[in-house]
């Protein structure tokens, strides 16, 4: 029996509301309630530390294993754990400010993603905040900038602004590796139109940084698209479960 399946097994009581036997006051019931509220947060902490566990072995991992390490990936993909959320992982787990801290940070794993993109003199300022409570907001502000922080920070792209006239957006499935430098030349092209008409404003959206990430290869293309590159549908599949299929950490 596997670590996992014992805390589930463990777990079936813990939350019972059974109130049988005990007095119908108030007391009782802020006595049950707060009993199991703890147990669901000491859950929720070790639950919520998984994610840098895994991030952590698959770093140790690709020393380990070497060429083995692609079909690793691929394994854990299918088993769930997209193979960029893995390299999500392994980059907060190599993070030295985040192996420092990591008993202190929320259970949110985005928060921990976007701490890690700090720089060192940017997470020295905002050490201070680090609590099991704080949000990403909290940081943002007290460092005085809004998301993303710095060149590798991203965020969801904002609503557009009244006064935009077009929108350009970057189809990931058909710009590649290979489009780097032809990017390149559609920014100069466009900061060209902007010295030739006055009337334009060239604003970099928050979608800017990540396609210039993903064409130089410092970050991989989200592969859990329902298209392949051509545009075409992927084939569907009927989703099963097979209790023998499992990797053990």
């Amino acid at each position: 029996m596997t670590k996992s399946t014992e805390l589930v097994v463990s777990a079936k009581g813990l939350f019972s509301i059974d109130m049988r036997g005990v007095p119908m006051t108030s007391e009782s019931y802020y006595s049950k309630i707060s009993e199991i509220n703890n147990v669901a947060t000491g859950l929720f902490d070790v639950a919520s530390l998984g994610f840098y566990r895994v991030g952590q072995l698959l770093n140790r991992t690709k020393k380990e294993l070497k060429g083995d390490f692609g079909k690793l990936k691929k394994q854990l993909a299918e088993d769930g754990i997209h193979e960029k959320q893995q390299e999500r992982y392994m980059s907060i787990a190599r993070n030295k400010n985040i192996e420092i801290n990591y008993s202190k940070l929320p259970p949110e794993w985005t928060t921990w993603e976007k701490l890690s993109r700090l720089s060192d003199a940017e997470f020295s300022d905002i050490e201070h905040l680090i609590s099991k409570d704080v949000k990403w907001k909290q940081v943002a502000s007290e460092l005085g900038k809004s998301v993303p922080i710095n060149a590798k920070g991203y965020s969801s792209n904002a609503s557009d602004n009244r006064t935009e006239v077009f929108g350009l957006e970057y189809n990931f499935l058909v710009g590649t590796k290979k489009d780097k430098a032809s990017f390149q030349d559609f920014e100069n092209d466009l900061k060209k139109l902007k010295k030739k008409y006055p009337f334009i404003k060239l604003v970099k959206k928050n979608y800017h940084q990540e396609v210039v990430d993903m064409l130089g290869g410092k970050t991989v293309k989200d592969d859990t698209s329902n298209k392949n590159k051509d545009g075409t549908e992927k084939p569907k599949f009927q989703e099963s479960y097979n209790s023998s299929k499992h990797i053990d950490f």
